[in-house]
């Protein structure tokens, strides 16, 4: 395996000038992952969204960003050729009809038109050429293997990672991450409670593994 895709971080789909729909991603995760495709010196393009957490300098990655969904979505596909895909960002699932060019002054009500943004994740794994393996994220807070199985089945994906929050604690923002890696065999792989560097750590040490199945 020489060659990785990943998204980070949150899109950012704008009503006006200054404000914005997101979800909420620090891309602590995401930067936990690029440093273990680096340690296999695997060479990594990353385009993120939003974030908040320090980038990881190396000339096995490159950075490009993309705040919007649909940015997002024009950069994966010029990078696709890759062996791994991993899809980690807080995409938008919605974004304005339309956006205001000036800014919209505060009133007792608004309302907003929005149309879905295109899938990103699917966009990608259902290529004719897409990379060797796709991997998925998928965050729930009810039914968790339920809807991972679901996701994995209707994204077309290698992989999925559920993640969950534990003890009712939100692991946004957090240091530490929590779920299971779901295979195309319908497999769990449990991950456990850990910091979001053991996480990432466990999560590339299978897929690279298994690589050969793929």
């Amino acid at each position: 395996m020489r060659s990785a895709l990943i998204t980070i971080g949150a899109t950012r789909e704008f009503i006006d000038p200054v404000r914005y729909i997101s979800n909420e991603s620090s891309g602590l995760q995401g930067m936990a992952i690029i440093e273990e495709l680096i340690k296999n010196k695997i060479k990594t393009i990353c385009i993120y969204g939003h974030i908040t957490a320090a980038k990881v300098i190396s000339p096995y990655v490159k950075y490009i960003e993309a705040t919007t969904a649909k940015s997002m979505l024009t950069a994966a596909k010029k990078y696709s050729s890759v062996d791994l895909a991993i899809f980690n960002a807080a995409v938008s699932d919605y974004r304005v009809k339309k956006t205001s060019s000036v800014k919209i002054k505060k009133k007792n009500t608004l309302n907003l038109s929005l149309i879905k943004n295109t899938d990103i994740l699917l966009s990608i794994s259902s290529m004719k050429k897409r990379p060797k393996i796709v991997v998925g994220f998928a965050y729930e807070t009810n039914n968790y293997k339920k809807y991972a199985k679901k996701k994995l089945i209707e994204k077309n994906c290698d992989y999925i990672v559920l993640n969950f929050p534990i003890n009712n604690k939100k692991i946004f923002s957090s240091n530490k991450n929590n779920g299971f890696l779901l295979d195309r065999h319908f497999n769990w792989i449990d991950i456990g409670h850990l910091t979001k560097r053991n996480f990432a750590k466990k999560i590339i040490q299978h897929v690279v593994k298994n690589a050969h199945g793929y």
